[in-house]
């Protein structure tokens, strides 16, 4: 058989990531290791079960620090350059997540984040008895998932989101053909029938190509036959359009997670990227985003107790009602029961026959 000569180009390519990345390539291995934040080629921090700390290692300048950001853009055709592309949202081959910004965008030299793509991947029952929820929150996710809500995780970066998706996602039958839309690849769904779309920021191209963004895979995943999509962030007005039109046409058990400081936050804002958008009256958006969207959830990092579900929250009629709250002076999770009672998610599992404890 002959050689794929790509193939071979592909792991020279990243081999020289990781020649230039040694500096740091032992973290990357070390145990509670979630994030690397290189500063500038001679201040790196990392943080390590849950703690951000300085450490020894470091680069032998701003030149190499900066040909390791350009060589992960080269692995993986895309474009990352002082003058026209200084910002670079980027994986790498393990799947650690990386953005990185060259001087002089960065006045004090460049600098890079990473989030380390962990080694053994949390579950459900790992987040459960690390407490980020409680048993009946679980349960609900369990109901909201098999009865096909649509539902939108918030909360701020490294809050937890796209763990809580693979959690959701763990609920879905298997026998459901799932589509994945992200900008770098994160999610991981135990799907047998499954396609993954990424839409990187800057792809290196030919002249006259386009670049595919995030608001092109999700219309073109309506046309692919999903029994789901999931979509990894939803960032711009593109994309928030797109999803709307998702949940709007059938495409019932979507999921999706946005950057908000509440669920009400996150209601308001995907209504204002939509209606930013300039094709639909706000009242128009306000009312389809409001019928269309059924459960909020709301992720976020605590001082004292790490990564919480700190509120789950049902639109009845477009009108939220909060199951769940995190009692931040207690830290527990508060259920209102006459909330809890009255679910619409939970009378639909009813009607269809799902069994639950919360019934």
């Amino acid at each position: 058989m002959t050689a794929n000569p790509n193939k071979k180009r592909s792991d020279d390519t990243w081999a020289l990531v990781d020649y230039y990345l040694q500096p740091i390539s032992s973290y990357f291995e070390m145990d509670g290791v979630s994030e690397i934040c290189i500063n500038r080629f001679d201040d790196v921090y990392v943080e390590r079960f849950g703690k951000m700390e300085p450490v020894a290692a470091k680069f032998d300048s701003e030149e190499t620090l900066a040909t390791a950001l350009k060589q992960i853009a080269n692995a993986l055709g895309q474009v990352c350059d002082q003058n026209t592309h200084p910002i670079l949202d980027a994986r790498l081959k393990d799947g650690s997540r990386v953005c990185g910004v060259l001087f002089p965008t960065a006045p004090l030299g460049t600098c890079i984040s990473i989030r380390v793509f962990p080694k053994t991947r949390l579950n459900a029952q790992d987040l459960l008895e690390k407490g980020s929820y409680s048993e009946e929150m679980l349960e609900y996710f369990r109901v909201a998932t098999m009865v096909r809500s649509n539902m939108l995780v918030s909360g701020g970066t490294g809050s937890g989101k796209t763990t809580l998706l693979n959690v959701l996602s763990s609920f879905i039958p298997t026998e459901d053909r799932v589509i994945t839309v992200e900008d770098t690849l994160e999610l991981q769904v135990d799907v047998e029938n499954l396609v993954a779309l990424e839409a990187p920021q800057v792809r290196r191209m030919a002249k006259d190509a386009q670049n595919v963004n995030m608001e092109r895979l999700i219309r073109t995943t309506l046309r692919m036959k999903p029994t789901r999509i999931i979509v990894g962030e939803i960032r711009d007005a593109g994309a928030a359009v797109a999803f709307l039109l998702g949940i709007n046409t059938g495409h019932s058990g979507t999921c999706s997670t946005i950057h908000a400081n509440s669920p009400v936050d996150a209601l308001i804002r995907m209504q204002t990227l939509i209606a930013g958008e300039g094709s639909l009256p706000f009242d128009v958006v306000q009312q389809q985003v409001r019928s269309n969207l059924h459960v909020l959830i709301q992720a976020e990092s605590t001082p004292n107790h790490g990564k919480r579900v700190v509120e789950i929250v049902e639109l009845r009629e477009g009108e939220p009602t909060s199951l769940w709250r995190w009692d931040y002076v207690k830290g527990v999770h508060q259920l209102d029961e006459q909330a809890l009672s009255e679910s619409v998610v939970l009378a639909k599992a009813k009607r269809f026959g799902i069994e639950s404890t919360l019934i």
